[in-house]
């Protein structure tokens, strides 16, 4: 039997097969994937919210990892030409996909209802249970209308932070902006028949101003007064006890007045609410700090020291007239007869009161003020003139009794102290313009004896002192 020759292997055949098989072997191996290896922004997000040790099946479903070649990676991968559609991926077994609306309250509420689960991080587990008796959950379960409100849209998907940090939608100050999403979209207000206009109001009000424009996080946002899960508006029957959360005193006052009896009336908003073409959002500051109230007196004083009272009340705080003003409609859905009823007379005299006192604080803070920088000692008195700032600050919280007398009371108080300071501070310049006229005795007498010395001096020398040779 003939054998055939056998071929000797070239080196340089076995390098080239060896290289071969190994890239082949490189372009077919499986390799390891997992969600962010395609969606990497939502990772991005995720990883810098609270939820970045959570994993994406907890709210998807699906595999934590998958195995695919170089080739599968590359094609779910690749950048994709504009107008391009991305092939489809088999994401296997339990991948939910993107939850439906609906679906989220529970989704969220499946950990965050968890008493177990969310004992740990001291946070409430009874806010799936609030979200059902707002308007927003009552509508999605009642209705099955998912354009309310969802977890999602006020806390975000991928992006939930703390709402200490900056960025978060439920920041106190991305409140107001998280809740005009949708309250400030006309055509999805309009679908609800809600009025659109109450987010500008609220913008316009001084909580509006105090929280947007002065960064004051204190100062009410939507979810102060409306509630966060189980946002509702208030009805008019609770609003006094939902603004007395901040406004005690004057809440408390109110709830002694005639006003707050009556089963039509709408509390607070009443008067406060912006007048009869607003919607109760825009709610205007009628006091003003006592400083204001001052400097407001001093400039007036200065360009027309002769001024009326009206003028001067006008100048210094004109928003109490201005806001009766304002609700006189109101008013008349049960004072009927204005010229008959002395109700509304008497609520203006209420009003002139506290302006009266306003005017008789600050004309004596300008007197203590003007005394206080000459050479005279005011301690004393600065510390007594306290006493009538806090009964001027009582003043606003206690008109809200509708009772003259007692507000009478309180500017009476306030004026005993305004003329016992002012009558202090005259005593103490009479005293000092006094002592300016017994020093010109003195001082006259002074001069005249410099200018008797002098001529003596003068005499004395033109005897006794001879010119040097």
């Amino acid at each position: 039997m003939i054998r055939a020759p056998r071929a000797k292997k070239s080196p340089g055949i076995v390098v080239v097969a060896f290289f071969c098989a190994a890239t082949a072997g490189t372009a077919f191996a499986d390799q390891k994937a997992n969600c962010t290896t395609c969606h990497t922004e939502q990772a991005k997000l995720l990883s810098a919210s609270v939820h970045a040790a959570m994993q994406c099946r907890k709210c998807h479903g699906g595999p934590v990892d998958f195995s695919l070649s170089a080739d599968e990676l590359a094609r779910y991968t690749r950048a994709t030409a504009p107008g391009e559609v991305r092939p489809a991926f088999e994401h296997g077994d339990g991948f939910k996909g993107r939850p439906k609306r609906s679906d989220i309250p529970t989704l969220c509420g499946t950990c965050h209802a968890d008493v177990a689960l969310m004992n740990p991080y001291g946070l409430r587990t009874d806010q799936l249970a609030a979200y059902w008796t707002s308007g927003h959950g009552k509508t999605l379960k009642e209705k099955g209308d998912d354009r309310v409100a969802v977890c999602v849209d006020c806390h975000g998907s991928h992006d939930v932070f703390r709402s200490s940090e900056a960025t978060s939608r439920t920041n106190p100050k991305n409140v107001p902006e998280t809740c005009a999403r949708c309250h400030a979209n006309p055509k999805l207000m309009g679908d609800f028949d809600l009025p659109v206009a109450i987010v500008d109001e609220y913008r316009r009000s001084v909580h509006g101003k105090l929280l947007l424009e002065q960064g004051d996080i204190g100062a009410p946002n939507c979810a102060t007064c409306h509630g966060s899960h189980a946002a509702a508006p208030p009805g008019f029957a609770s609003v006094r006890t939902v603004c007395g959360q901040c406004h005690q005193d004057a809440a408390e006052n109110f709830a002694t007045s005639i006003h707050a009896t009556l089963e039509d009336n709408k509390g607070c908003v009443e008067c406060h609410g912006g007048g009869p073409d607003a919607h109760f959002h825009l709610i205007e500051r009628i006091t003003k700090s006592t400083g204001v109230l001052v400097e407001r007196y001093k400039q007036l004083m200065s360009t027309d020291p002769g001024a009326t009272n009206r003028r001067v009340a006008e100048a210094m705080n004109p928003n109490p007239k201005r806001i009766i003003n304002n609700a006189i409609d109101s008013c008349t859905e049960c004072h009927d007869d204005l010229e008959d009823d002395e109700s509304l007379p008497k609520l203006f005299d209420l009003i002139d009161e506290i302006a009266s006192a306003e005017r008789k604080y600050a004309a004596t803070a300008a007197h203590l003020d003007r005394v206080g920088r000459g050479v005279l000692l005011v301690d004393d008195q600065r510390f007594k003139f306290q006493d009538a700032r806090t009964y001027l600050i009582a003043l606003p919280p206690l008109q809200h009794t509708l009772d003259n007398k007692k507000v009478a009371a309180k500017v009476a108080q306030l004026n005993k102290v305004c003329d016992e300071v002012n009558s202090e501070l005259q005593d103490l310049e009479t005293d000092l313009h006094m002592r300016y006229a017994a020093l010109l005795p003195m001082w006259a007498f002074f001069i005249v004896f410099a200018i008797a010395l002098y001529a003596k001096f003068k005499q004395l020398k033109k005897k006794y002192v001879k010119p040097l040779p």
